[in-house]
């Protein structure tokens, strides 16, 4: 039965409209994948090979590590690791029992290539340091190791899961993650020292091999009740219906025609949809940013790094959105192109509502001056380039998009609808003001480089009739293609 669905799964993905499209870029993620490996093996050899010379006990300084890779894995599982599916409703027609099913699911991360990442790092540090280390040793080693790499995949999946329905578990992985952060940063907790205990105990007693893997053995089952309960026919991804207000009595927008109407229904949409909304909760987020850099007198003499933080937080939150403007109409797009209104309002609503995301989180800076007059400055430079050139380039890249995204989703750690080019195309909205100050800043004219970013963004504004009109030619060029991709679920 295991081979005939694998079969199916197979045939599946190479059936699918998508699959030929996709081929170049698995390529490409193919060859980056290879290059992170060969730097995953030099880092491994060299980090081996700094135990093996300096560490008094290179078996405990090893072990003392891992608690810190196996809480790292844990969010970079929760972000990047898709959930693992399959198209269920055929088979429930079918005379296949529902656990079966379900197990078939759950074992699906066991051939992800993330489960690659512990032998690739830990097989190198042990050769490095096999003077001070017994075979047993390795052996007990490598299978603790995999064993709770596995633990922490399947804790990845649940939680991924229960946010889909309950958005409050997101918060709450949030919290404890900082609250971790904040208990070793002020020496509360040593976590090194508690890995290397609870490890070691393992390798001098290997009957306490047991533990993880009686923790794995509960979170496998975990995640079969909460999918063998939630199995009938997209009931898992739906959620229940929300109870929030939708916006309908707001009327201030209506004043301003179409673009005001596009914009309140862009607002009742962020409102009303799990994805969006979720996004919503990002604004705390980027307001405290600052509070990362600006209380260390180390950061506040690097002016290009004082930019970089500018642009995050006066902008940051309009760059998330603003990428995949059109991908959040991705279910209703083909109505979008032909509803009784110009592109052009359609364009501006958008632009529009950038600006005020951008002047809210602008506003909620200002208290940052607190830190010197400098921070004001440069916040102020850096949400002048925002709002007068990322946010017409945001627009300008949002019509690359054609990927469909769910809203009923959460947005948390969900990259559903996002690909590498999404992260590619951040990379000059933040890093042309840098390149644009760097001339002024090592000549020593470090003001004239303030300058020189805030001017351009003026100049963004009062052009951006004309750009605007150049996103929306681009628009118009596009937008069948667009409705395309969006229409590939």
């Amino acid at each position: 039965m295991n081979y005939s669905l694998i079969s199916h799964q197979l045939k599946s993905a190479q059936r699918s409209p998508i699959f030929g499209k996709s081929v170049g870029i698995k390529v490409l993620m193919g060859f980056l994948f290879f290059i992170i490996l060969i730097d995953m093996l030099v880092f491994a050899f060299h980090f081996g090979g700094e135990l093996a010379s300096k560490a008094s006990d290179p078996k405990l300084e090893l072990l003392s590590y891992f608690l810190y890779y196996f809480g790292s894995m844990l969010l970079v599982r929760s972000m990047f690791q898709k959930l693992p599916t399959m198209a269920v409703t055929p088979y429930l027609l079918l005379p296949i029992k529902k656990s079966k099913l379900v197990n078939f699911i759950l074992t699906k991360p066991l051939y992800n290539v993330f489960n690659l990442i512990p032998l690739v790092l830990i097989l190198p540090i042990l050769a490095s340091i096999y003077k001070s280390i017994s075979v047993s040793d390795v052996f007990i080693i490598l299978v603790a190791g995999l064993i709770t790499d596995v633990f922490v995949n399947y804790l990845a999946m649940y939680i991924k899961r229960v946010q889909i329905k309950h958005e409050f578990v997101y918060y709450i992985f949030l919290v404890t993650i900082l609250l971790v952060f904040a208990l070793e940063y002020f020496a509360v907790v040593d976590i090194r020292y508690v890995s290397g205990y609870l490890f070691m105990a393992i390798l001098n007693n290997p009957v306490y091999i047991i533990i993880p893997i009686m923790l794995f053995g509960g979170i496998y089952y975990v995640n079969y009740l909460l999918l063998f309960g939630n199995f009938s026919l997209e009931e898992f991804s739906r959620g229940k219906d929300s109870k929030r207000g939708s916006l309908s009595g707001v009327t201030y927008f209506e004043r301003f025609g179409k673009v005001g109407e596009f914009i309140l229904l862009e607002l009742k949409m962020m409102i009303r949809n799990k994805r969006t909304r979720t996004q919503l909760f990002m604004f705390p987020i980027f307001a405290l940013y600052g509070l990362m850099f600006y209380t260390k007198p180390d950061f506040m003499d690097m002016n290009g790094f004082l930019i970089f933080v500018g642009l995050f937080m006066t902008g940051g939150f309009m760059m998330s959105f603003g990428l995949y403007f059109f991908a959040w109409e991705s279910s209703h797009f083909d109505l979008v192109l032909t509803a009784n209104s110009s592109y052009d309002n359609y364009i501006k609503s958008k632009y529009n509502l950038m600006i005020i995301m951008s002047v809210i989180m602008y506003l909620i800076t200002i208290p940052y001056v607190y830190f010197g007059v400098k921070v004001l400055i440069i916040n102020t430079i850096t949400f002048l380039f925002n709002i007068g050139i990322n946010s017409v380039l945001l627009l300008y890249f949002a019509t690359n998009n054609k990927k469909h995204m769910e809203l009923s989703q959460g947005s948390a750690f969900n990259f559903q609808g996002v690909s590498g080019q999404h992260f590619v195309l951040m990379i000059p909205l933040l890093v042309f003001p840098l390149i644009l100050y760097a001339p002024f800043g090592i000549a020593g004219f470090a003001n004239a480089g303030f300058v020189a970013i805030g001017l351009l963004g003026v100049m963004g504004i009062i052009l951006r009739d004309s750009l605007l009109r150049g996103v929306t030619r681009k628009f118009i060029q596009r937008k069948h293609k667009m409705a395309e991709g969006f229409r590939m679920k």
